[in-house]
């Protein structure tokens, strides 16, 4: 079909939309035309000048000391804060006398987040110039200005905080409207050359070896970001304040490998580091912890650890880094590390020099500048023939000393370890204990080093002193700061020096009682000394004075020695040892006043003097040797006198734990002058109640115990009071006519809420208070125990099932369990702290644990031993009374995990037949390791006789109890010795013995044997209420 079309076509005009429409478009093409030429001529300006080296900016950083301080508002540049503070700086930054023109902005200033370790607040800058200066020039200029301005203006600057960086790539636009010019930066990535990094700015490049170093390079800060620097380990990078902790990574558990970690520390200036580890696990040699002294590049390495180290690391600089780098194979479980601050200028020239070297290096410093470092060792050294077998301090394996490098030795060394400067007085006394062995060993020298770095040579050997170790000592007389300085002179070959237990004390050294060692000694035959000492020996007055067999020589090892001294009748004796210096721990003297199985233990002393004197109560004394088969000591010198009353404080004084004595009319006068706070303890008691939670209230004011008069008396008060008592809170309390003699108190309460004794002669209508307490809570837990088979074998406990077992630490190694019984004290058994109670401070429980690698983790909690009282009937031949106290120096919080368990009363009966529960981490086999995991299992009781009649080596006495089958299988073992044995009676949990001894573990008719804990009630009682 054709379509027929019209030549007339008719004219459509446009319509209103379609103009507005095309009126937009012709404005925006003629804008964007515009744009696109002003920016072309604007790029063309900036060539030009940048041709003409007319513009150029550089971007730099400052830290502002005063006058600010750092708020979140700051990193808004919106806020008021930062606007006020930007305005400052710029006008600050303007009265500098800048060579030509300079523009800047307030939009070119940032607020950077601070570092922890700068808490300062940190402003990145940029800085425009029409000519090229140097960094060095604009930096000496800011640095001119900021000191002459400084001293008028309000902020301050640290002109040593003061970096420029160089000239940055941008691209510059200057877009005038009216008479504002707007200054913009476009910053191009650069490009940085391996091993450059590049900052978060996009224009600055640092090595990458400054990327989480601990120091400020990128202007921004960014090298150094949380973000950035967060360790996998755990998460964290930088550490502040006076303490806190790190760990590896996925701890407890194993590390992952090739791995590294990465921590700085930084605590308040002019404080140092204190670094302890909870736990340290990594493998030997190959994933080690580096701890750097310092930040950065000039950081310098202090301690590498690794393997199985618990050692005590201090850095003395408010800064330090930790590293931490594995493997690719054998993940162990890692560490857990706590940091400390502490003042290093309040110690004291004792503690800058004594050390056993058993937690670390103390505070003794290693010399860098010498041709090798010293080496802390635990037992023999490598090769055999040079090096010691054991330390001086404890004699066996497990203790610590320090040697020279060990090994064959290639090359001829000086390894130097010197003190903290020493405050120069009157007359000081150093001792030390060398050990120098084989053909090849060379030379040790001690030297004292002056202010000015003079140093004066002030003992010295050389040549072979035989395998043992050997005393040096040398007097002090110095008149101004000084440090002491400890250099080991190596030979090719195997030539280890070793030192151990130095020490400082007051006045000069004892020469009389010092032997000289001899060179090169040839092989000489030990003189048979009798192991009984020639003994028992029976002494009086005149012949007072006795020393340990061979003394000043070496005493023998396995010797059992016994001295009875002897007093008028009437009389009593005092004990003084002149010389004291036994094998630590293993070698004893026991000191027991009387004689025989009724004597009382007075003390147990070991390692070295001085000793406190000791005294008796009665006319006879016995003073008991007993030592190990390994390593011996010099002995001891002692001499005793008798006379009437003797004792270390006068009958009218009362004497603290630390041996101060104070008038008894200041006890319980609500002001403590004992350390141990023993002077105000025990100031309330219950008199004459059938049970030991009833009877009339007494206070005790001076030396006296008065009646509490029922006069002003309250609920209140008998709360406190049971309280006081470690009962529970009040049961009843009623009013009791007493018609007998005084002395009368009246107790109140004051603002603090102590209680306040006011004396009387009489009591209001001769009434007095009787006063009953509820039990306190105790010997409760969550869930019912397994029906174990066996701690010898294992049965995993229920992780609430014993919330008052407690595992003993010894030097940081599980050695025993115990019992909490209050939130401050623990039972044990006697023969777990014996010859170790002297240091408490090297004594740590663990409470709510559950796995033996938990020790770190909650809810867990570690507290440290303050005071360890063994029972004086304790016999340690015998085994009889073995129970001990110890108390907690921070009282613990209960929780689901930590509970006491409850004393029994003292005639309460446990009979045989019953079945009782048993506990520990110690052996799970008679030959076997120890558990990781808490082990439970339960064992009938058995009476006395058949416990005799199993045990016939045995002297079961009244004190003891005996629990184990016929067949064997089940028992406690070595390790569990001190844990509980506890009772199910209702629904609390009773302590009925603590573990003691048997004859090998869970052997048949060979049962566990344990302190009848009721024979020991009102003891423990008296102790710790």
């Amino acid at each position: 079909m054709k379509l027929k079309k019209s030549s007339d076509e008719k004219y459509v005009s446009p319509s209103s939309y379609e103009i507005f429409f095309a009126s937009l478009l012709a404005i925006f093409v003629c804008v964007c035309v515009g744009l696109i030429v002003l920016s072309w001529l604007s790029i063309q300006e900036l060539e030009r000048a940048e041709a003409d080296v007319n513009t150029h900016s550089y971007m730099g950083t400052l830290k502002i000391v005063s006058g600010t301080s750092f708020t979140s508002t700051l990193q808004n540049s919106s806020s008021a804060d930062f606007k006020v503070l930007a305005f400052d700086v710029e006008k600050l930054v303007r009265t500098y006398q800048m060579f030509l023109y300079v523009i800047f902005a307030s939009q070119y200033l940032k607020i950077n987040l601070p570092l922890p370790l700068e808490p300062d607040v940190v402003v990145i800058l940029t800085l425009h110039f029409t000519q090229m200066v140097t960094l060095e020039k604009i930096k000496n200029e800011l640095v001119l200005g900021v000191t002459a301005n400084n001293p008028t203006k309000t902020l301050k600057i640290d002109v040593n905080s003061i970096q420029i960086t160089g000239n940055i790539r941008k691209i510059f636009l200057k877009l005038h409207y009216c008479c504002a010019v707007i200054a913009l930066i476009l910053i191009i990535p650069a490009e940085c050359l391996p091993p450059a990094e590049l900052c978060a700015d996009g224009a600055t490049c640092i090595s990458e070896e400054f990327f989480c170093d601990g120091v400020l390079n990128c202007p921004d800060g960014s090298d150094e970001s949380e973000k950035r620097c967060a360790a996998v380990c755990d998460g964290k990078f930088m550490l502040t304040g006076s303490s806190g902790f790190f760990h590896s990574m996925n701890y407890p558990k194993p590390y992952n490998e090739n791995i590294v970690c990465k921590w700085i520390i930084v605590v308040p200036q002019g404080l140092s580091i204190k670094l302890n580890f909870t736990s340290f696990e990594t493998q030997p040699y190959a994933d080690e912890l580096s701890i750097f002294e310092g930040l950065g590049q000039n950081k310098v390495l202090r301690a590498s650890l690794s393997g199985t180290n618990l050692e005590t690391i201090y850095i003395f600089s408010h800064e330090a880094t930790a590293q931490f780098m594995s493997d690719y194979s054998e993940n162990y479980n890692g560490f857990n590390a706590t940091y400390t601050a502490f003042n290093a200028s309040e110690l004291n020239n004792y503690e800058k020099i004594n050390c056993t070297f058993e937690d670390g290096f103390c505070f003794w410093i290693q010399d860098l500048d010498d041709d090798s470092e010293w080496d802390r060792v635990q037992g023999p050294t490598f090769p055999l023939m040079s090096g010691p077998d054991f330390d001086h301090t404890f004699g066996n394996l497990s203790g610590f000393y320090i040697s020279t490098p060990i090994g064959l030795g290639f090359m001829e060394e000086r390894v130097r370890i010197l003190s903290l400067p020493l405050v120069p007085s009157d007359t000081y006394c150093l001792s030390f204990w060398y050990f120098m062995y084989g053909a090849n060993v060379y030379r040790l020298r001690v030297s004292t080093s002056d202010e000015h770095g003079q140093e004066k040579i002030i003992f010295e050997k050389e040549g072979n002193y035989g395998n043992n170790w050997n005393y040096g000592q040398v007097t002090l007389n110095e008149t101004s700061d000084f440090k002491v300085i400890f250099d080991a002179f190596k030979r090719r070959g195997p030539s280890d020096i070793a030192v151990d237990d130095t020490a400082l004390t007051k006045g000069k050294c004892n020469e009389d009682n010092y032997v000289e060692p001899t060179a090169r000694p040839t092989a000489a035959t030990t003189p048979l000394v009798p192991t009984d000492c020639g003994g028992p020996v029976e002494l009086w007055e005149p012949n007072s004075t006795f020393s340990s067999a061979n003394f000043p020589n070496n005493y023998p090892n396995l010797a059992s020695c016994v001295w009875y001294l002897n007093a008028e009748s009437g009389k009593n004796i005092q004990l003084h040892f002149q010389v004291f210096d036994l094998e630590n721990i293993h070698d004893v003297v026991e000191i027991r006043d009387g004689r025989g199985p009724d004597s009382l233990l007075l003390g147990v002393y070991t390692e070295r003097g001085p000793l406190p004197d000791v005294f008796s109560t009665t006319n006879q004394m016995t003073v008991i040797l007993r030592t190990d088969k390994s390593s011996t000591g010099k002995g001891f010198l002692a001499k005793f006198t008798t006379g009437y009353h003797l004792r270390a404080c006068r009958l009218d004084e009362h004497q603290c734990g630390s041996g101060k004595c104070i008038p008894l009319h200041n006890l319980c006068d609500n002001i403590p002058q004992c350390e141990d706070g023993s002077d105000e303890a025990k100031c309330m008691r219950l008199l004459n109640g059938s049970l030991s939670t009833e009877g009339l209230v007494q206070a005790r004011v001076g030396k006296l115990w008065h009646l509490a008069c029922a006069d002003h008396w309250s609920r209140e008060i008998s709360d406190s009071v049971c309280q006081l008592l470690g009962l529970g809170n009040t049961n009843m309390s009623s009013s009791v006519l007493f018609t007998g003699d005084g002395p009368f108190v009246t107790i109140t309460k004051g603002g603090n809420q102590k209680l306040i004794f006011t004396k009387r002669e009489h009591c209001w209508d001769n009434l007095v208070v009787h006063l009953q307490c509820n039990i306190q809570s105790c010997g409760k837990n969550l869930v019912s125990q397994n029906n174990g088979t066996r701690i010898v074998g294992g049965n995993d406990a229920r992780r609430e099932a014993w919330p008052w077992i407690v595992s003993l630490h010894f030097n940081f190694l599980p050695v025993c369990g115990a019992s909490l019984v209050t939130d401050e004290w623990l039972v044990t058994g006697a023969h777990c702290v014996y010859g170790r109670q002297l240091k408490p401070s090297r004594w740590q429980a663990a409470l709510g644990l559950y796995s033996q690698s938990d020790l770190a983790q909650p809810p867990t909690v570690v507290r440290n031993i303050d005071r360890i009282i063994i029972n004086p009937h304790y016999m340690k031949q015998t085994k009889d009374s073995d129970i001990a106290l110890m108390h907690l120096q921070h009282k613990v919080q209960y929780t689901d995990y930590i509970q006491p368990i409850c004393l029994p009363e003292k005639n309460q009966q446990f009979s045989p037949g019953i079945i009782c529960s048993i506990a520990g981490w110690g052996h799970i086999s008679n030959e076997g390791p120890s558990s990781n995991i808490l082990q439970e299992a339960e064992v009938p009781l058995l009476s006395n006789e058949k416990c005799q009649q199993w045990l016939p080596k045995y002297n079961i006495t009244e004190n003891m109890l005996c629990a184990g089958y016929d067949m064997g299988g089940i028992d406690s073992c070595q390790g569990d010795s001190g844990g509980p044995l506890t009772f199910q009676d209702g629904d609390r949990w009773f302590l009925v013995g603590v573990t003691s001894f048997g004859e090998g573990c869970a052997l048949p008719q060979r049962p566990g044997v344990y302190a009848r804990v009721t024979m020991f009630v009102d003891w423990i009682k008296n102790i710790i209420y």
